[in-house]
């Protein structure tokens, strides 16, 4: 079974982090610049709370997988900053039950600058960290052109870990403090999480 690993460390850790996945067989390497964004009113309060990330992407076969997170966990613990997991490409609904999930991912896509605000009503319903990317949206319909270029809608893409019995919460909680059952302004959804390395423990 292939899975999909995602490594989230500090700006400039990703070429490291890159070779490595590299010479344990990973396929499909990718690295995309984000920001982390901590849990803390004062922080926020003094517009500080975004640290400079890069997130990692690559699948590998499952075996391969278990191996590389052994390698990772002793550069994440030098690094004390980052965060490895990985999900299954394939997979039912009833193999998330056999798996007995400690976390999921929950990624959260909204226009731009509204990723913080998801990220918010996610931590006052127990999510702790979380990672935020900015991206663009493709429709088949084009809302503008400017110079005959199609102008296209800046996003927002949220990456959190949370607790797999917060995470029904955390989802509603978004959902409909944000209105995502109108046409256009946002999907939320979760994959299974099958291993973690570097997470600080949720409460």
């Amino acid at each position: 079974m292939k899975e999909l690993l995602r490594v989230i460390l500090p700006r400039g850790k990703g070429s490291d982090f890159m070779n490595l996945l590299d010479k344990n067989g990973a396929s499909s390497i990718t690295c995309f610049y984000g920001y982390g964004l901590s849990k803390g009113h004062i922080e926020n309060m003094l517009h500080i709370d975004k640290i400079k990330k890069e997130i990692v992407m690559a699948i590998l076969d499952e075996k391969d997988a278990r191996v590389l997170l052994r390698e990772l966990n002793k550069e994440i613990q030098k690094t004390n900053t980052a965060i490895a997991f990985t999900s299954p490409l394939e997979y039912r609904i009833e193999d998330e039950v056999k798996m007995n999930l400690e976390y999921v991912a929950l990624y959260v896509i909204v226009d731009r600058h509204e990723g913080q605000k998801a990220v918010q009503i996610a931590q006052e319903n127990g999510a702790r960290g979380a990672s935020l990317v900015h991206g663009r949206g493709s429709a088949k319909e084009v809302k503008s052109i400017l110079f005959n270029m199609n102008i296209e809608e800046e996003k927002d893409l949220v990456i959190m870990l949370v607790k797999t019995e917060l995470a029904e919460q955390i989802k509603n909680a978004i959902y409909e403090q944000m209105q995502l059952k109108d046409e256009n302004k946002g999907i939320i959804y979760t994959l299974p999480v099958i291993e973690v390395r570097g997470l600080i423990e949720q409460q």
